[in-house]
């Protein structure tokens, strides 16, 4: 069995009681970047006893391009290097609170993160791209994951600045990206979402958010799959997968390894990241005991922050999230 498919079949576990899990979690008020305002969805039923999270789609390509809103293309070292004096890594802001204080995304000892190619590699590494971004008149760098054909998570510092600020920008979203090769083309966004505790009141507990794409790129990349957990996800190996500030432009890393600790809505992990990988799949590995019954490969969480504490952090899927996420993803 080749990685990848080690990697979807490591995708599965037991079924959760969503609905006294939702009930233990306060309704988050959805906003968007147009001024509307989203009601959350009504209960999605709780899955079946032996387990089924949301799905994700390994689609095989049509034309590389052919879903996309602009075509494939190649920047040239000019080019390349004029797009890198316009857009900088995003950097996580800082915690409000000093007793979980973050700090920039960064290496845990030893860099040990490896280069992907993400159109050789084929799906999942193909559903995650680049976003490009203005905040205040500065070009940015994060990372997305497709959860649809149109349909893009990412964190919610990069759609978004937080406590009040503005939305982001001129939003593209390039995936499978290798320097200055895009394959698959690119898409800009008709319409960005966060979450009211993120863009009223800057909680890093709530800083995830998602862009809906002008056209349907997923329908020739795939897209990935997500699922919560109500139990401690400690010591599951995950993979963190983006597009970090420190390597060379334009190329997706990935790092492997387990997660320390958790809580509700924060889950924190032993791998290596940098500036420009906030929004990056937090996705578990292909090792030991699988804990969701998901087809395709599936987030257990959305990477954003560092820490002081050697590890780095993400937001949790939990059933609130997963309950957001899916409004998103069904919106038109």
């Amino acid at each position: 069995m080749d990685k990848t498919k080690r990697l979807a079949a490591a995708c599965a576990l037991a079924g959760l009681g969503m609905g006294s899990a939702w009930a233990q979690s306060a309704p988050l008020r959805t906003v968007s970047s147009d001024g509307s305002v989203l009601a959350p969805p009504a209960a999605i039923e709780a899955p079946a006893a032996a387990g089924r999270a949301f799905e994700g789609e390994r689609l095989a390509g049509a034309a590389l391009d052919a879903r996309a809103e602009f075509p494939a293309r190649s920047l040239g070292a000019a080019e390349l290097a004029a797009f890198g004096q316009r857009f900088r890594p995003k950097r996580a802001p800082w915690a409000p609170r000093a007793e979980d204080a973050a700090r920039p995304e960064s290496l845990i000892g030893r860099d040990r993160r490896f280069r992907v190619l993400a159109r050789e590699s084929g799906f999942p590494y193909r559903a995650i791209g680049q976003l490009s971004f203005v905040q205040g008149g500065q070009g940015y760098l994060c990372t997305g994951f497709l959860i649809s054909k149109d349909t893009v998570v990412t964190a919610g510092h990069c759609v978004h600045e937080g406590a009040r600020g503005n939305w982001s920008r001129e939003v593209k979203f390039t995936p499978a990206l290798n320097g200055g090769s895009a394959p698959y083309g690119s898409c800009s966004a008709r319409r960005l979402y966060a979450v009211a505790q993120w863009t009223e009141q800057g909680s890093e507990t709530h800083d995830f958010g998602a862009v809906k794409l002008n056209c349907d790129i997923g329908l020739t990349t795939g897209w990935f799959g997500y699922y919560a957990t109500a139990g401690s996800q400690a010591g599951l190996s995950v993979l963190v997968m983006g597009y970090a500030g420190d390597k060379p432009a334009g190329t997706l890393w990935g790092g492997g390894g387990d997660i320390v600790a958790d809580d509700v809505r924060k889950t924190r992990y032993g791998v290596d990241t940098a500036d420009g990988e906030s929004g990056a799949p937090v996705i578990e590995a292909d090792r030991g005991p699988s804990r969701a019954d998901c087809w395709g490969t599936c987030a257990v969480a959305i990477h954003a922050y560092g820490a002081a504490g050697g590890s780095n952090s993400g937001t949790r899927i939990n059933f609130a999230v997963a309950r957001i996420l899916t409004s998103w993803r069904d919106a038109p």
